[in-house]
């Protein structure tokens, strides 16, 4: 939820105009601010007494500095900072859903498949964290966002700079003793694997709805997290056995993220039903997938209900696990209103092979990371890419799963209504939002190069968010 801005609030940051609050931490308070050409961010700016100790300033450019290295679907990535200003502030792209807290909270506990689904998430964010030499160090339920394209992680990295400042142990609570691990309880050295106890906490959270070790004063939580049991009754027995390993005090006996992910997938596919025929033929990057199966062409139009429901919560998480994350949401997809520019020429069919003339040894482009934002009565996707060739020069889609968008290409010369940055295209399509007739697309994107090869396609879901 986004608050107003107080009178003591800051309105401009860097380059980015703020237009609300999102929250505050032992760190910092966090805005919602927006690019000059209309990118929503989240700009976390520094608390005034940590911005005044040199150790803190040290440490927060070392942390910003691993954290932009983080890349993956799961995370809140890092687009701006300046480490140097007189109050330090850090920009990642702003995700447009609820935390798990609010999920759990308005909507109880979540379903097996959708915690196994949410726990393969999570453990895919981990891994990415953890590959780029980050230490999350605050994993819990609120820094874990619920987009419409799968969960986010934020605040990677980040808090770490605040635990290793004397302000932080003369007294400045930092993290959240109800999810953080034994040794960490303790004041010892963390690292990945205190970070897959957290994970354990989280995902025990999902499944009571309670936190793990109970509430009360700090001193007895912790307390509890270093030598007592979690409260793991009426978790389901297909994600139980997961939660207890991560939990493990020992940190040698947990499993590392990677490990972890693939005791997840294990467990899905060990789990009856399969999923349902909106499911079904989305591959997960993690393993194989059911063979697809006919599926019924949707209505055109249905009004999207932007309630989160418990059914809806669990479908998301379902279709996430199974797609990956990269591939979600089972909602209805529909033709879009009115307001869409058809531009853009058609593209010859694709080539087979490299065009003549094209070396061998130039990479075609690929794409590295999907990401959606509404602005008005338009959702914006959002494309990033790698270019290893440097030859780069377009991108394209088509409506699938019953939307329908015709295919298009463009320019990134001439990108029609996109909006194009260093490696990264963004496109607006109207789906109604605001007017009561909201609609849901189902894209598939590419990107193409001057030889007129494609990367291999993303499949994008863009629904109103508020």
């Amino acid at each position: 939820m986004v608050g107003i801005l107080q009178p003591a609030d800051p309105r401009l940051i860097g380059p980015y105009q703020l237009l609300g609050r999102l929250g505050a931490g032992g760190m910092g308070r966090v805005f919602l601010g927006m690019s000059a050409v209309g990118r929503p961010v989240a700009v976390k700016i520094v608390h005034a007494e940590l911005a005044a100790d040199p150790e803190f300033r040290a440490r927060f450019g070392s942390e910003v500095a691993a954290a932009r290295k983080v890349s993956g679907l799961f995370t809140a990535l890092v687009v701006d900072a300046d480490v140097d200003a007189p109050v330090p502030w850090l920009a990642t792209a702003y995700v447009a859903g609820p935390s798990l807290a609010e999920a759990v909270r308005t909507c109880g506990p979540l379903t097996a498949g959708s915690l196994l689904a949410l726990a393969a998430g999570l453990a895919k964010s981990l891994t990415a964290i953890h590959a780029a030499g980050v230490v999350h160090g605050d994993l819990k339920p609120s820094n874990v966002l619920l987009a419409l394209d799968g969960p986010r992680v934020i605040d990677f990295g980040i808090s770490q700079a605040a635990e290793a400042t004397p302000l932080a142990r003369a007294g400045l609570v930092v993290g959240t003793p109800s999810f953080m691990s034994p040794e960490q309880a303790a004041g010892k050295e963390v690292g990945p694997l205190s970070d897959v106890f957290s994970l354990g906490a989280v995902l025990a959270f999902a499944a009571t709805g309670r936190k793990p070790f109970g509430t009360g004063q700090p001193a007895a939580v912790l307390e509890r997290v270093v030598r007592g049991p979690a409260d793991l009754q009426d978790a389901p027995a297909a994600v139980r056995p997961l939660i207890e390993r991560c939990l493990a005090k020992d940190p040698g006996r947990r499993p590392a993220a990677a490990e972890l992910l693939a005791g997840v997938t294990a467990a899905q596919s060990a789990m009856e039903p399969r999923p349902g025929p909106a499911l079904r033929g989305l591959r997960d990057p993690a393993g194989p997938a059911a063979p697809p199966a006919p599926r019924p062409r949707r209505a055109r139009r249905r009004r999207w209900r932007p309630l989160i429901t418990a059914p809806a919560i669990a479908g998301l998480l379902a279709a996430s696990g199974a797609a990956g994350y990269g591939l979600i949401t089972a909602a209805p997809h529909q033709r879009a209103g009115p307001a869409f520019s058809q531009t853009g020429a058609k593209m010859a069919a694709r080539p087979a092979g490299p065009a003549p003339g094209r070396a061998l040894s130039a990479p075609p482009p690929h794409i590295t990371g999907t990401y959606t934002y509404q602005q008005d009565e338009m959702v914006y996707f959002e494309i990033s890419y790698s270019d290893p060739g440097k030859n780069a020069v377009g991108f394209g889609f088509v409506g699938v799963e019953g939307s329908d968008w015709p295919e298009q290409n463009h320019l990134f010369a001439n990108p029609a209504d996109g909006i194009v940055e260093a490696n990264s295209i963004s496109y607006p399509l109207n789906q109604g939002c605001g007017t009561g007739f909201e609609y849901t697309s189902t894209v598939r994107a590419w990107i193409y190069d001057a030889a007129g090869t494609r990367s291999k396609p993303v499949i994008i879901h863009l629904a109103c968010t508020r």
